[in-house]
């Protein structure tokens, strides 16, 4: 009898290969176990067993055994299962196949849409292909004969059901993706299996730890009061049966750790497997992420993963790395980019961990933050989340919850539940500050107005903007004046901004001259208390996230925030999202009958008016993209034609990605760097494989990101790549001329080529 091979082992007689059965089996338990909770268990027994049919081809046989031939595996299979689905649930089969054959090279389209391709990768060219067909001889009878499945188990809109079939294709392929993985890896690499994460089961100590520390936090002045409440209705309200939730607490109020006692005791009783944290910005990620692991004390990051995507997801950089893992961690900390680009990809590595959103709890840290052009599919998205696999998710907002469905805003989300009693009335209880314009304004004219102020905090739109004020700030007055000024950006690596900010927090506290030039970075997710705040126009739902940085603790019975608009000159314009918003505020401010002037900036009436311009009245925009019409059911053959590789193209929500590059900022840096030079030397891969993933983790608060121009002029001499123990490119960079890092601006690309004087810290 023929004896077939899934995996071979270089170097290894072929007694030690992998019997392909033994690799079938697994991967369909695996498959198995994922699919439970979205009711598909027979559809991941069949992807399980018949993925990879292909490999029982002769001449993939003979390429495991070195012969110059090659054919494509994934083939047979997907043509296998429409062979075997009965006519009438025929157009069923081809989810399998979508899934069959994207299992290595991603979800296909349904056709190509150019045909002229000299080699076709479309579902429906595929399925065509005679070279890729086998004899079922080759095959157990067991396996091949298997018998189709029942239709899916959704619940299923008509308008929607195209939509909801590929969401539902998509997290069948994460299921079998994630399996082919894990049962590779524990074949190839069992040392790595061995150490993966067991089911976490710790909830009640997570619970515990939360109470203990809110109640030390929490101290009994006004303010502190209002906190307890907001817990208080958190707590109250985890009890209600799962679906949509919103938060809505002006800032201040402590609705990061309020949310997550909520997602906490939601998790518990309702037999929830994890925690989803979304958050609209990268540099809050990480500062909550280290929030949440100074809470737990995890150290080693198995509660806590930090996962962010500011750089593309394709190349083979080290955040990519972090991008196939497959979120099988109890509390992640993520972008709303990486949650979202995620639900469209069509890439095995970014839809892997997608089935672990399934019963999940999912936290949207200021979900109105999502661009317009990708409204609709985003919000259809969550409610499916909501609707067919057991997700509750939490809008957490500062203003109101914008994306809920309402009058001439018909895609908006159903059913939502608001956690606090009033929050029109818990606005009132917790306002702190007055909102006053300063209208056009030149940089000398902000400057002069900031220094009438001991202390302060000014958020601008750009970091060219936080850098020039920031150098004219740091050449007046004293020298202790001077030494008062402070700079914040992602121009500087994590680990800079945290000792930044702690430096802020201590003059704060003991009552030291502080002032403080930010971009948008600190405007959420940092517990700060300025006493006058200046913000550059922008969107309102950012002017008030601003005006949570002032008056914070409610020291004072008002204090002012001062919002100004850049007169041009010296200063540069924001583009995109901020630029857009900062359009409408102006819009508001231009018309002496908005809300804004007749009952204040943040009153509900002008936050209504302002998300009235942004979001409900441009449907013309809610799917620029043409998102959900690349999803159809033909009309005439009920085939799903879904064209998932388009859909992956189209949606994005960050147009540039970044390159993250590792700075030597300290000592820590420093060593880290050089154990993994040491670690990417190794010959022995699998022995260093490890080490080399827990350095990674802790050098990425040791990057920035570096945006493709600058990367392209740096690369080769002011940046270079880290190297293998065959002197072949690792994907990974350092930033080797240190002129181009400064201690007090952080990343300074115009230094390109100046190999002068180090400016870092260390």
């Amino acid at each position: 009898m023929t004896k077939y091979y899934g995996h071979s082992l270089q170097n290894q007689p072929i007694s030690k290969w992998e019997p392909l059965e033994d690799h079938l089996d697994l991967v369909a338990k695996y498959a198995i176990e994922f699919a439970e909770k979205l009711n598909a268990t027979e559809w991941a027994n069949l992807l399980g067993y018949w993925h990879d049919l292909g490999k029982y081809d002769p001449r993939f046989q003979a390429y495991l055994k070195g012969e110059p031939t090659k054919v494509t595996h994934s083939s047979f299979g997907a043509q296998h299962a429409i062979e075997q689905f009965p006519e009438a649930f025929k157009p069923f089969a081809y989810l399998l196949s979508y899934c069959i054959l994207g299992h290595h090279a991603g979800l296909p389209d349904f056709r190509d849409q150019n045909s002229e391709r000299k080699r076709a990768s479309s579902l429906s060219m595929r399925l065509q292909d005679e070279s890729t067909r086998i004899s079922l001889d080759e095959i157990p009878s067991q396996i091949h004969q298997m018998q189709p499945p029942g239709m899916p188990s959704l619940a299923i809109d008509r308008k929607s059901g195209p939509f909801q079939l590929a969401f539902w294709t998509r997290l069948l392929f994460s299921c079998l993706v994630d399996a082919d993985y894990l049962a590779t890896e524990e074949f190839m690499s069992p040392d790595k299996t061995n150490l993966r994460p067991r089911k976490f089961s710790q909830w009640d100590h997570l619970s515990a730890t939360l109470t203990t520390q809110l109640q030390r936090m929490h101290k009994p002045t006004p303010i502190g009061g209002v906190r307890n409440e907001i817990l208080d209705a958190c707590l109250q309200k985890a009890a209600a049966e799962p679906g949509f939730f919103s938060l809505t607490v002006p800032t201040g109020g402590g609705k990061t750790l309020s949310s997550l006692a909520f997602a906490l005791k939601h998790l518990q009783i309702h037999n929830r497997d994890r925690i989803i944290y979304a958050i609209p910005f990268t540099s809050i990620v990480e500062q909550t992420a280290s929030v949440f692991r100074d809470l737990f004390q995890d150290e080693e990051g198995s509660i806590v993963l930090e996962h962010h995507c500011n750089v593309d997801p394709d190349a083979k950089k080290y955040t990519a790395h972090l991008a196939t893992e497959n979120w099988d961690a109890p509390l992640i900390v993520t972008t709303n980019v990486q949650l979202l680009e995620s639900l469209f990809s069509a890439k095995p590595s970014r839809c892997r961990k997608l089935h672990r959103l399934v019963n999940s709890v999912i936290i949207l840290d200021e979900a109105q933050t999502l661009p317009i052009e990708f409204l609709e599919p985003c919000l259809k998205a969550l409610q499916e989340l909501v609707t067919n696999y057991g997700c509750t998710i939490v809008l957490c907002t500062a203003t109101q919850p914008a994306i809920t469905e309402r009058e001439k805003f018909s895609i908006g989300l159903k059913n939502v539940r608001e956690i606090i009693p009033h929050p029109e009335k818990l606005a009132q209880q917790m306002k702190r500050t007055d909102v006053e314009s300063l209208g056009s304004i030149s940089q000398e004219t902000l400057i002069d107005k900031m220094n009438a102020h001991e202390s302060f905090l000014c958020i601008v739109n750009t970091k060219r903007d936080a850098a020039g004020l920031f150098e004219q700030l740091s050449l007046l007055g004293e020298e202790h004046e001077r030494e008062a000024v402070y700079h914040l950006s992602t121009n500087l690596c994590a680990v800079h901004r945290t000792q930044i900010l702690d430096e802020i927090r201590e003059r704060l506290q003991t009552g030291k001259p502080c002032r403080v030039i930010s971009t948008q970075l600190i405007e959420a997710g940092v517990d700060i208390d300025f006493p006058v705040v200046f913000r550059a126009i922008a969107g309102l739902d950012s002017i008030a996230q601003a005006a949570g940085r002032c008056n914070r603790e409610g020291k004072k019975e008002t204090t002012t925030v001062y919002v100004f608009e850049p007169d041009g000159g010296q200063w540069s314009m924001p583009f995109g999202y901020l630029g857009r918003t900062a359009g409408l505020t102006q819009t508001l401010v231009a018309d002496p009958t908005s809300a804004i002037h007749k009952q204040g900036w943040l009153s509900p009436a002008a936050i209504e008016q302002y998300f009235r311009l942004n979001y409900w009245q441009h449907n013309d925009l809610w799917d620029k993209r043409g998102i959900i019409s690349r999803f159809l059911i033909s009309p005439s053959t009920h085939i799903p034609e879904f064209q998932f590789r388009e859909v992956a193209r189209e949606f994005r929500l960050i147009e540039e990605y970044q390159t993250p590059v590792f700075i030597r900022f300290d000592k820590t840096a420093c060593e880290l760097l050089d154990e993994l030079r040491d670690c990417l030397q190794d010959p022995d891969r699998k022995a260093a494989g490890l080490q080399k993933r827990k350095i990674l983790r802790k050098l990425q608060r040791y990057s920035i990101g570096v945006n493709e121009r600058d990367f392209k002029q740096m690369a080769g001499g002011d940046i270079s790549i880290l190297l293998d123990d065959h002197e072949e490119p690792t994907g990974y960079y350092e930033l080797t001329n240190e002129s181009c890092y400064n201690d007090n601006l952080g990343f300074q690309p115009q230094q390109a080529g100046r190999l002068g004087e180090s400016q870092t810290i260390f």
